[in-house]
Protein backbone atom coordinates (compact mmCIF):
# COMPACT_ATOMS: atom_id res chain seq x y z
CA UNK A 1 0.00 0.00 0.00
CA UNK A 2 1.34 2.98 -0.71
CA UNK A 3 2.62 5.57 1.96
CA UNK A 4 -0.54 7.67 1.84
CA UNK A 5 -0.72 8.39 5.52
CA UNK A 6 1.96 11.39 4.77
CA UNK A 7 -0.28 13.80 3.37
CA UNK A 8 3.04 15.98 2.62
CA UNK A 9 2.78 19.56 0.98
CA UNK A 10 -0.78 19.57 0.00
CA UNK A 11 -0.79 20.76 3.58
CA UNK A 12 -1.61 24.18 1.92
CA UNK A 13 -3.45 26.93 3.91
CA UNK A 14 -4.59 30.38 3.26
CA UNK A 15 -1.45 32.69 2.20
CA UNK A 16 -2.68 36.18 1.88
CA UNK A 17 0.57 38.35 1.55
CA UNK A 18 0.16 41.92 2.68
CA UNK A 19 -3.15 40.95 3.88
CA UNK A 20 -2.29 38.10 6.25
CA UNK A 21 -3.02 40.45 9.56
CA UNK A 22 -6.79 41.18 8.52
CA UNK A 23 -7.46 37.75 7.77
CA UNK A 24 -9.55 35.35 9.42
CA UNK A 25 -8.14 32.40 10.80
CA UNK A 26 -10.45 29.22 10.11
CA UNK A 27 -6.89 27.23 9.37
CA UNK A 28 -5.17 28.63 12.90
CA UNK A 29 -5.22 25.16 14.18
CA UNK A 30 -3.73 22.10 12.92
CA UNK A 31 -4.87 18.66 13.85
CA UNK A 32 -1.97 16.07 14.16
CA UNK A 33 -2.62 12.20 15.10
CA UNK A 34 -2.51 11.20 18.78
CA UNK A 35 -4.57 14.62 19.85
CA UNK A 36 -1.75 16.67 19.09
CA UNK A 37 -2.69 20.36 17.99
CA UNK A 38 -0.08 22.91 15.60
CA UNK A 39 -1.78 26.25 17.06
CA UNK A 40 -1.08 29.42 14.57
CA UNK A 41 -1.70 32.16 17.40
CA UNK A 42 1.68 32.94 17.46
CA UNK A 43 4.65 32.65 14.70
CA UNK A 44 6.29 30.38 14.80
CA UNK A 45 3.16 27.79 15.64
CA UNK A 46 3.09 26.46 19.34
CA UNK A 47 2.69 22.57 20.18
CA UNK A 48 -0.01 21.18 22.25
CA UNK A 49 0.40 17.80 23.75
CA UNK A 50 -2.30 15.91 24.22
CA UNK A 51 -1.95 15.69 27.91
CA UNK A 52 -4.63 12.17 27.93
CA UNK A 53 -2.34 10.80 25.51
CA UNK A 54 -5.29 9.67 23.53
CA UNK A 55 -4.05 6.90 20.87
CA UNK A 56 -7.87 6.55 18.94
CA UNK A 57 -6.97 9.70 17.41
CA UNK A 58 -5.59 8.33 13.89
CA UNK A 59 -4.24 10.24 10.86
CA UNK A 60 -6.35 11.97 8.03
CA UNK A 61 -7.65 14.56 11.29
CA UNK A 62 -9.38 17.12 10.02
CA UNK A 63 -10.12 20.55 12.04
CA UNK A 64 -11.78 24.27 11.62
CA UNK A 65 -10.80 27.07 13.54
CA UNK A 66 -13.84 30.02 13.71
CA UNK A 67 -12.49 33.65 12.74
CA UNK A 68 -10.96 34.13 16.06
CA UNK A 69 -8.55 30.97 15.74
CA UNK A 70 -10.35 29.19 17.99
CA UNK A 71 -10.85 25.18 17.61
CA UNK A 72 -14.43 25.58 16.13
CA UNK A 73 -15.12 21.86 14.57
CA UNK A 74 -12.42 18.87 14.17
CA UNK A 75 -13.06 15.09 12.57
CA UNK A 76 -10.88 12.15 12.75
CA UNK A 77 -10.88 7.98 13.05
CA UNK A 78 -11.59 6.98 16.27
CA UNK A 79 -10.95 2.55 17.45
CA UNK A 80 -14.17 2.12 19.80
CA UNK A 81 -12.77 -1.16 20.33
CA UNK A 82 -9.48 -2.14 21.69
CA UNK A 83 -7.63 -4.05 18.39
CA UNK A 84 -10.41 -4.95 16.24
CA UNK A 85 -11.83 -3.37 12.89
CA UNK A 86 -14.65 -1.43 14.42
CA UNK A 87 -14.25 2.35 14.25
CA UNK A 88 -15.62 5.50 13.70
CA UNK A 89 -15.13 8.70 11.56
CA UNK A 90 -16.44 11.78 14.48
CA UNK A 91 -17.00 15.19 14.35
CA UNK A 92 -16.67 16.90 17.42
CA UNK A 93 -16.98 20.30 18.64
CA UNK A 94 -14.78 22.45 20.76
CA UNK A 95 -16.76 20.84 23.71
CA UNK A 96 -15.43 17.49 22.82
CA UNK A 97 -19.55 16.56 21.41
CA UNK A 98 -20.10 14.67 19.27
CA UNK A 99 -21.99 16.32 16.16
CA UNK A 100 -21.57 12.93 13.60
CA UNK A 101 -20.16 9.99 13.65
CA UNK A 102 -20.34 6.96 10.73
CA UNK A 103 -18.83 3.46 11.19
CA UNK A 104 -15.95 2.88 8.96
CA UNK A 105 -12.72 0.85 8.95
CA UNK A 106 -10.33 3.65 7.63
CA UNK A 107 -10.65 7.31 6.18
CA UNK A 108 -8.91 7.55 3.07
CA UNK A 109 -8.74 10.99 3.66
CA UNK A 110 -10.80 14.05 4.99
CA UNK A 111 -10.49 17.83 4.68
CA UNK A 112 -12.27 20.58 5.61
CA UNK A 113 -12.79 24.42 4.36
CA UNK A 114 -15.28 27.60 5.17
CA UNK A 115 -18.26 28.35 3.10
CA UNK A 116 -19.25 31.85 1.14
CA UNK A 117 -21.23 33.93 3.61
CA UNK A 118 -20.90 31.72 6.69
CA UNK A 119 -20.89 27.95 7.05
CA UNK A 120 -18.05 24.94 6.71
CA UNK A 121 -17.95 21.83 5.09
CA UNK A 122 -16.09 18.58 5.60
CA UNK A 123 -15.83 16.37 3.03
CA UNK A 124 -14.39 12.66 3.60
CA UNK A 125 -13.43 9.17 1.65
CA UNK A 126 -14.36 6.34 4.46
CA UNK A 127 -13.78 2.98 3.39
CA UNK A 128 -16.58 0.30 4.37
CA UNK A 129 -14.94 -2.86 3.20
CA UNK A 130 -12.12 -3.31 1.53
CA UNK A 131 -13.96 -2.29 -1.98
CA UNK A 132 -16.08 -0.12 -0.78
CA UNK A 133 -15.56 3.17 -0.71
CA UNK A 134 -17.79 6.09 -0.13
CA UNK A 135 -17.78 10.01 -0.49
CA UNK A 136 -19.03 11.85 2.73
CA UNK A 137 -19.69 15.37 2.74
CA UNK A 138 -20.54 17.23 5.93
CA UNK A 139 -22.72 20.86 6.19
CA UNK A 140 -22.04 22.53 9.27
CA UNK A 141 -23.58 26.56 9.38
CA UNK A 142 -21.54 29.54 11.02
CA UNK A 143 -21.44 28.32 14.07
CA UNK A 144 -20.33 25.05 13.77
CA UNK A 145 -23.75 23.18 14.08
CA UNK A 146 -23.94 20.32 12.10
CA UNK A 147 -26.68 20.92 9.42
CA UNK A 148 -26.62 17.60 6.47
CA UNK A 149 -24.63 15.47 5.34
CA UNK A 150 -24.52 13.97 1.80
CA UNK A 151 -23.67 10.36 0.96
CA UNK A 152 -22.26 9.06 -2.43
CA UNK A 153 -21.61 5.64 -2.79
CA UNK A 154 -22.23 4.20 -6.12
CA UNK A 155 -18.65 3.92 -6.75
CA UNK A 156 -15.79 3.77 -5.45
CA UNK A 157 -13.72 6.91 -4.40
CA UNK A 158 -10.45 7.61 -4.12
CA UNK A 159 -7.70 9.56 -2.06
CA UNK A 160 -8.17 12.30 -4.47
CA UNK A 161 -10.64 14.71 -2.97
CA UNK A 162 -9.63 18.56 -3.14
CA UNK A 163 -11.17 22.17 -2.72
CA UNK A 164 -11.19 24.96 -4.69
CA UNK A 165 -12.40 28.43 -4.46
CA UNK A 166 -14.14 29.71 -7.19
CA UNK A 167 -16.24 33.66 -7.56
CA UNK A 168 -19.28 33.34 -5.03
CA UNK A 169 -18.79 29.18 -4.29
CA UNK A 170 -16.63 26.69 -3.14
CA UNK A 171 -15.76 23.21 -5.25
CA UNK A 172 -15.36 20.21 -3.79
CA UNK A 173 -13.00 17.73 -6.47
CA UNK A 174 -13.33 14.07 -6.22
CA UNK A 175 -12.22 11.32 -8.10
CA UNK A 176 -14.25 7.90 -8.82
CA UNK A 177 -13.11 5.14 -11.57
CA UNK A 178 -12.12 6.98 -14.60
CA UNK A 179 -14.41 10.06 -13.89
CA UNK A 180 -13.63 13.37 -11.82
CA UNK A 181 -16.75 14.83 -10.33
CA UNK A 182 -17.49 18.38 -9.03
CA UNK A 183 -19.35 19.36 -6.49
CA UNK A 184 -20.89 22.99 -5.98
CA UNK A 185 -20.85 24.12 -2.22
CA UNK A 186 -22.91 26.88 -0.73
CA UNK A 187 -24.35 27.35 2.65
CA UNK A 188 -27.68 26.09 1.01
CA UNK A 189 -26.44 22.22 0.42
CA UNK A 190 -24.19 20.61 -2.02
CA UNK A 191 -24.64 20.15 -5.58
CA UNK A 192 -23.40 17.85 -8.11
CA UNK A 193 -21.64 20.92 -10.61
CA UNK A 194 -19.89 18.39 -13.55
CA UNK A 195 -18.69 15.19 -13.96
CA UNK A 196 -16.00 14.71 -16.57
CA UNK A 197 -14.78 11.18 -17.60
CA UNK A 198 -10.93 11.08 -17.26
CA UNK A 199 -8.74 8.03 -16.76
CA UNK A 200 -5.76 8.59 -14.58
CA UNK A 201 -3.18 5.99 -15.18
CA UNK A 202 -2.04 3.64 -12.78
CA UNK A 203 1.25 1.01 -11.87
CA UNK A 204 -1.13 -1.55 -10.41
CA UNK A 205 -4.13 -2.69 -11.83
CA UNK A 206 -6.53 -1.71 -8.92
CA UNK A 207 -10.17 0.60 -8.89
CA UNK A 208 -9.16 1.68 -5.43
CA UNK A 209 -6.44 4.45 -6.67
CA UNK A 210 -4.67 6.32 -3.88
CA UNK A 211 -2.98 9.77 -4.34
CA UNK A 212 -1.33 12.61 -2.74
CA UNK A 213 -3.56 15.82 -3.54
CA UNK A 214 -0.71 18.54 -3.79
CA UNK A 215 -3.06 21.65 -4.11
CA UNK A 216 -0.70 24.47 -5.44
CA UNK A 217 -1.50 27.36 -7.66
CA UNK A 218 -5.29 28.95 -8.14
CA UNK A 219 -7.17 26.36 -10.15
CA UNK A 220 -4.51 23.94 -10.30
CA UNK A 221 -4.32 20.83 -8.57
CA UNK A 222 -1.18 18.30 -8.55
CA UNK A 223 -2.04 14.82 -8.14
CA UNK A 224 0.65 12.11 -7.15
CA UNK A 225 0.22 8.39 -7.41
CA UNK A 226 3.58 5.98 -7.14
CA UNK A 227 6.20 7.62 -9.93
CA UNK A 228 3.58 9.30 -11.80
CA UNK A 229 2.50 12.94 -11.00
CA UNK A 230 -0.57 14.70 -13.26
CA UNK A 231 -1.10 18.56 -13.48
CA UNK A 232 -4.80 19.29 -12.97
CA UNK A 233 -6.37 22.03 -14.45
CA UNK A 234 -9.61 23.25 -12.95
CA UNK A 235 -11.81 26.18 -14.71
CA UNK A 236 -13.50 28.18 -12.14
CA UNK A 237 -16.10 29.81 -14.58
CA UNK A 238 -17.62 26.53 -15.85
CA UNK A 239 -16.34 23.94 -14.13
CA UNK A 240 -14.35 21.99 -16.49
CA UNK A 241 -11.38 19.76 -15.97
CA UNK A 242 -8.28 19.08 -17.95
CA UNK A 243 -5.50 16.70 -16.94
CA UNK A 244 -2.76 19.00 -18.81
CA UNK A 245 0.26 17.22 -17.62
CA UNK A 246 1.80 13.94 -17.02
CA UNK A 247 5.21 13.59 -15.63
CA UNK A 248 6.48 10.00 -14.45
CA UNK A 249 9.00 10.98 -11.38
CA UNK A 250 8.68 10.72 -8.16
CA UNK A 251 10.30 14.17 -7.34
CA UNK A 252 6.64 15.69 -6.79
CA UNK A 253 5.57 13.41 -3.76
CA UNK A 254 6.82 14.98 -1.28
CA UNK A 255 6.62 19.20 -2.39
CA UNK A 256 4.97 22.96 -2.22
CA UNK A 257 5.09 26.23 -3.46
CA UNK A 258 6.90 29.49 -1.52
CA UNK A 259 4.37 31.80 -0.12
CA UNK A 260 4.16 34.00 -3.39
CA UNK A 261 4.39 30.99 -5.70
CA UNK A 262 7.97 32.23 -7.24
CA UNK A 263 9.69 28.64 -6.39
CA UNK A 264 8.28 25.13 -6.75
CA UNK A 265 10.09 23.43 -3.61
CA UNK A 266 10.63 19.52 -3.02
CA UNK A 267 12.54 17.24 -0.28
CA UNK A 268 15.44 14.99 -2.33
CA UNK A 269 17.81 13.38 -0.44
CA UNK A 270 17.55 14.81 2.92
CA UNK A 271 17.42 18.34 1.48
CA UNK A 272 15.07 21.26 0.20
CA UNK A 273 15.70 22.42 -3.64
CA UNK A 274 13.73 24.97 -4.89
CA UNK A 275 12.99 25.70 -8.46
CA UNK A 276 11.77 29.00 -10.11
CA UNK A 277 8.16 28.65 -11.04
CA UNK A 278 7.40 29.90 -14.16
CA UNK A 279 4.03 28.76 -15.32
CA UNK A 280 5.00 25.16 -16.07
CA UNK A 281 6.93 21.66 -14.53
CA UNK A 282 9.50 20.91 -16.74
CA UNK A 283 12.30 21.40 -14.34
CA UNK A 284 15.43 20.62 -14.07
CA UNK A 285 15.73 18.19 -10.63
CA UNK A 286 19.90 18.25 -11.37
CA UNK A 287 20.00 21.53 -10.66
CA UNK A 288 18.79 23.42 -7.94
CA UNK A 289 18.16 27.18 -7.74
CA UNK A 290 17.88 26.70 -4.05
CA UNK A 291 19.51 23.51 -1.92
CA UNK A 292 18.91 23.39 2.08
CA UNK A 293 20.44 20.87 4.11
CA UNK A 294 17.90 19.36 6.46
CA UNK A 295 19.65 16.26 7.38
CA UNK A 296 21.20 17.13 10.36
CA UNK A 297 20.13 14.56 13.45
CA UNK A 298 18.07 13.02 10.66
CA UNK A 299 19.12 9.30 10.88
CA UNK A 300 18.11 7.60 7.49
CA UNK A 301 17.69 8.74 4.32
CA UNK A 302 13.76 9.19 3.38
CA UNK A 303 12.40 11.47 0.97
CA UNK A 304 8.36 10.28 1.97
CA UNK A 305 8.98 10.62 5.57
CA UNK A 306 8.90 14.31 5.18
CA UNK A 307 6.05 16.47 5.81
CA UNK A 308 6.34 20.12 4.43
CA UNK A 309 3.52 23.09 3.89
CA UNK A 310 3.49 26.88 4.46
CA UNK A 311 1.65 27.83 7.71
CA UNK A 312 -0.39 30.63 8.80
CA UNK A 313 2.38 32.76 8.82
CA UNK A 314 3.87 32.31 5.58
CA UNK A 315 6.63 30.50 6.98
CA UNK A 316 7.05 27.05 5.49
CA UNK A 317 7.04 24.31 8.15
CA UNK A 318 8.77 20.71 7.45
CA UNK A 319 8.64 17.65 9.48
CA UNK A 320 10.39 14.32 9.53
CA UNK A 321 8.42 11.55 10.75
CA UNK A 322 10.82 9.77 13.43
CA UNK A 323 11.91 13.54 14.62
CA UNK A 324 10.65 15.82 17.38
CA UNK A 325 10.66 19.06 16.24
CA UNK A 326 9.59 21.28 13.63
CA UNK A 327 11.47 22.98 10.94
CA UNK A 328 10.21 26.29 10.53
CA UNK A 329 12.08 28.28 7.52
CA UNK A 330 11.68 32.16 6.00
CA UNK A 331 12.86 34.40 3.62
CA UNK A 332 13.12 31.73 1.03
CA UNK A 333 12.05 34.27 -1.72
CA UNK A 334 14.54 36.78 -0.37
CA UNK A 335 17.21 34.31 -1.08
CA UNK A 336 18.15 34.85 3.29
CA UNK A 337 17.23 31.66 5.13
CA UNK A 338 16.48 31.83 8.47
CA UNK A 339 15.55 28.78 10.67
CA UNK A 340 13.74 27.98 13.76
CA UNK A 341 12.99 24.76 15.35
CA UNK A 342 9.83 24.39 17.61
CA UNK A 343 10.15 20.55 19.56
CA UNK A 344 8.31 18.43 21.53
CA UNK A 345 8.20 14.73 22.34
CA UNK A 346 5.19 13.95 21.27
CA UNK A 347 6.12 14.86 17.78
CA UNK A 348 7.27 11.43 16.78
CA UNK A 349 5.30 9.27 13.97
CA UNK A 350 2.85 12.05 13.32
CA UNK A 351 1.73 13.72 10.16
CA UNK A 352 -0.03 16.69 8.98
CA UNK A 353 -3.64 17.14 8.08
CA UNK A 354 -4.52 17.92 4.59
CA UNK A 355 -5.48 21.77 4.21
CA UNK A 356 -6.39 23.17 0.85
CA UNK A 357 -5.43 26.86 0.06
CA UNK A 358 -8.13 28.75 -0.21
CA UNK A 359 -7.88 32.81 -0.27
CA UNK A 360 -10.13 33.76 2.86
CA UNK A 361 -9.74 37.21 2.15
CA UNK A 362 -11.25 37.60 -0.95
CA UNK A 363 -14.78 34.99 0.54
CA UNK A 364 -17.39 36.98 0.79
CA UNK A 365 -18.06 36.82 4.90
CA UNK A 366 -20.83 39.26 5.02
CA UNK A 367 -24.47 38.24 6.93
CA UNK A 368 -26.99 39.56 8.52
CA UNK A 369 -29.48 38.03 10.64
CA UNK A 370 -32.06 38.90 12.85
CA UNK A 371 -31.90 37.69 16.48
CA UNK A 372 -35.61 36.61 16.58
CA UNK A 373 -38.40 35.24 14.30
CA UNK A 374 -41.08 37.58 16.53
CA UNK A 375 -41.74 40.21 19.07
CA UNK A 376 -44.05 41.87 21.35
CA UNK A 377 -44.38 45.40 20.17
CA UNK A 378 -42.00 47.81 22.31
CA UNK A 379 -39.47 44.61 22.62
CA UNK A 380 -36.13 45.06 20.86
CA UNK A 381 -35.75 43.47 17.23
CA UNK A 382 -31.86 43.55 15.93
CA UNK A 383 -30.28 42.61 13.02
CA UNK A 384 -26.86 40.92 14.08
CA UNK A 385 -23.92 41.45 11.46
CA UNK A 386 -21.13 40.45 10.22
CA UNK A 387 -17.99 41.46 7.45
CA UNK A 388 -15.95 44.75 7.03
CA UNK A 389 -17.76 48.02 8.08
CA UNK A 390 -19.46 49.87 7.49
CA UNK A 391 -22.98 47.92 6.30
CA UNK A 392 -25.91 47.95 3.77
CA UNK A 393 -28.86 46.36 5.03
CA UNK A 394 -31.82 45.80 2.51
CA UNK A 395 -35.32 44.94 3.86
CA UNK A 396 -38.91 45.35 3.47
CA UNK A 397 -41.59 46.19 5.91
CA UNK A 398 -44.79 44.46 4.90
CA UNK A 399 -43.32 44.28 1.24
CA UNK A 400 -42.51 48.42 1.14
CA UNK A 401 -38.52 48.35 0.16
CA UNK A 402 -36.28 50.06 2.59
CA UNK A 403 -32.43 49.99 3.45
CA UNK A 404 -30.29 51.05 6.81
CA UNK A 405 -26.27 52.03 6.41
CA UNK A 406 -24.39 51.54 9.46
CA UNK A 407 -21.10 50.65 11.04
CA UNK A 408 -22.15 48.71 14.01
CA UNK A 409 -22.40 44.67 14.31
CA UNK A 410 -25.43 44.78 15.91
CA UNK A 411 -28.78 46.86 14.63
CA UNK A 412 -31.80 48.01 16.45
CA UNK A 413 -34.99 48.03 14.37
CA UNK A 414 -37.57 51.44 14.97
CA UNK A 415 -40.06 49.81 17.31
CA UNK A 416 -42.75 49.67 13.92
CA UNK A 417 -45.16 46.89 13.74
CA UNK A 418 -45.33 44.50 10.59
CA UNK A 419 -43.79 41.46 9.11
CA UNK A 420 -39.61 42.64 8.45
CA UNK A 421 -37.69 40.54 5.56
CA UNK A 422 -34.34 41.07 4.99
CA UNK A 423 -33.00 40.45 1.17
CA UNK A 424 -29.66 42.03 0.66
CA UNK A 425 -26.65 42.73 2.90
CA UNK A 426 -23.42 44.85 1.51
CA UNK A 427 -20.21 45.30 3.03
CA UNK A 428 -17.03 47.40 1.80
CA UNK A 429 -16.05 43.84 0.04
CA UNK A 430 -18.83 42.14 -1.43
CA UNK A 431 -22.73 41.42 -1.04
CA UNK A 432 -24.88 38.32 0.03
CA UNK A 433 -28.67 37.29 -0.17
CA UNK A 434 -29.51 35.79 3.26
CA UNK A 435 -32.07 33.14 3.15
CA UNK A 436 -31.45 31.64 6.93
CA UNK A 437 -33.11 33.90 9.92
CA UNK A 438 -34.13 36.68 7.75
CA UNK A 439 -37.47 37.13 8.73
CA UNK A 440 -39.21 38.46 11.46
CA UNK A 441 -42.52 40.47 12.78
CA UNK A 442 -42.92 43.17 15.58
CA UNK A 443 -46.52 42.12 16.50
CA UNK A 444 -49.24 44.41 16.64
CA UNK A 445 -49.63 46.74 19.29
CA UNK A 446 -52.12 46.01 21.75
CA UNK A 447 -54.39 48.56 23.27
CA UNK A 448 -55.94 47.65 26.60
CA UNK A 449 -59.27 50.03 27.48
CA UNK A 450 -59.17 51.92 30.48
CA UNK A 451 -62.02 50.23 33.07
CA UNK A 452 -63.77 53.36 34.40
CA UNK A 453 -65.36 51.82 37.58
CA UNK A 454 -68.82 53.47 38.16
CA UNK A 455 -69.80 54.09 42.07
Amino acid sequence: MMKELLFKTAIFIAVFFSFIEASAQEYNNWLLSEGIILNFDRSPATINCNKKGDKGISNHTVALSDNNGKLLIYGYLETTDNGTAKKNFVIKNSKNEILTSFSCREVTNAIGCKLFNGGYCIAAVLRLTLSRRELHIYMFDKNGNFKDEYIYNDANYSFFINFVQCDDFIALIAYRKEQIEVYKLTSQGCFLLQKENKKLDMLLSTEIVSFDIEQSLDGKIIVTTYDIAYIIDFDKKNGRINVSDKYETNKFRTMAFSKNDKYFLIIDDDKLKGFKYEGNFNFDFKNPEIVYDLSENVITTCNLCWDMAIGNDSKLYIHHQYADYIIVLDGIESGTITEERITSECLTSTHFPLIPRISIVSVCNVSASFDNTAVCYGEPLKITLSGSKPFTVFYTLNGTEKSIETDKTEFLMDNISGKYKITKVKDSACEFLPTENNEAEILQHIHIPNIIEKN
